[in-house]
């Protein structure tokens, strides 16, 4: 009622260009401050643990009155942190370390009849859970979300997928089956310490079972799903 009693006033009185500028800006910030005030009366409304995100209203305060907004600033701020760096550049050749959504490493080599089944149950980075990781295509350049790498599991075989089957059956540089995509939700660059998720050349990702379900530590490729079963993360 009050901001349309404004606008009715406004609009009947009569003033030179000038003044009736300054008195929009008078009028815009008015209304600004009382929407803030408005969203800052309900948020006492809300329950424990939620927070609302303002983002917009206080850009336009901040486009307005020419202020930095602390909210604003912190938001910024948390978002530049998230995207720093975890640890050092995972490069071709580097050896590295896989743990799965279970904490263990990958890097058995299991089976029934042949040692080829590859398994997540290591609980500490050494010789028989060490990865060899190597880039296809530009292999001076550091790994990054989206690119093409092999993996060579301790048996000196690269891991391939083959249905729902992980494997390290074959040395093939050129292989197709032993083809695997490095995604990371964020993307850029791969860091020592980051989450990713393995995809297949069919396109389905690696995951591991709870060892509550599977406690010999299978690692399979069963769903084109980046869920919790698939979250790894890579290490050095």
């Amino acid at each position: 009622k009050i901001l349309a009693r404004e606008i009715s006033w406004s609009k009947k009185q009569s003033r030179t260009p000038f003044v009736n500028k300054m008195a929009k800006k008078s009028f815009a910030l008015q209304a600004c401050f009382l929407a803030l005030a408005v969203w800052n009366a309900g948020q006492a409304f809300l329950p424990a643990g939620i927070s609302v995100r303002h983002t917009a209203a206080t850009d336009v305060d901040a486009r307005l009155t020419g202020q930095k907004v602390s909210a604003r600033r912190a938001h910024l701020v948390l978002r530049q942190a998230a995207k720093k760096q975890t640890g050092e550049p995972i490069k071709h050749g580097d050896t590295i370390y896989i743990k799965t959504m279970t904490g263990r490493y990958v890097g058995e080599i299991d089976g029934t009849t042949k040692l080829e089944w590859v398994k997540a149950r290591g609980t500490k980075k050494d010789e028989n859970h060490a990865i060899k990781i190597e880039k296809m295509g530009d292999k001076e350049k550091p790994i990054e979300n989206g690119d093409t790498v092999m993996l060579v599991l301790p048996n000196g075989q690269h891991m391939d997928v083959l249905g729902s089957a992980v494997r390290a059956r074959h040395y093939d540089p050129r292989g197709q089956w032993q083809r695997i995509t490095i995604v990371k939700q964020d993307g850029g660059q791969i860091f020592a310490g980051d989450q990713i998720f393995l995809r297949g050349h069919q396109g389905e990702y690696l995951d591991a079972n709870p060892m509550e379900r599977a406690p010999d530590g299978e690692v399979k490729a069963r769903w084109r799903d980046e869920g919790e079963w698939q979250v790894m993360y890579i290490e050095k």
